[in-house]
């Protein structure tokens, strides 16, 4: 888990997921589907990010290290389903 509290993500934290996940406010707000400003607001700590903004940042994080994996091993996902497993 990315975050310590899954209801309420700090500041920080969202900082380190846009870090780890090579993102800025642009492309962050792009995949959330919400403004520069609002991702401007949660890193600023002027407004509190809620649960469902923790769990697509989870589900993104996700995704991309998935990818990372992928690439890592050279494995083409043309044709091929990507599986994610849950713990």
């Amino acid at each position: 888990m990315l975050f310590q509290d899954i209801d309420k993500p700090s500041p920080k934290e969202i900082k380190d997921w846009m870090s780890k996940n090579d993102l800025n406010i642009k492309s962050a707000s792009d995949l959330l589907g919400i403004s520069q400003r609002q991702i401007f607001r949660f890193i600023s700590g002027e407004t509190k990010a809620k649960r469902i903004h923790a769990l697509a940042m989870e589900m993104i994080w996700l995704l991309y290290e998935n990818k990372k994996n992928i690439i890592k091993s050279n494995i083409s996902t043309k044709g091929k389903k990507i599986k994610i497993e849950i713990e």
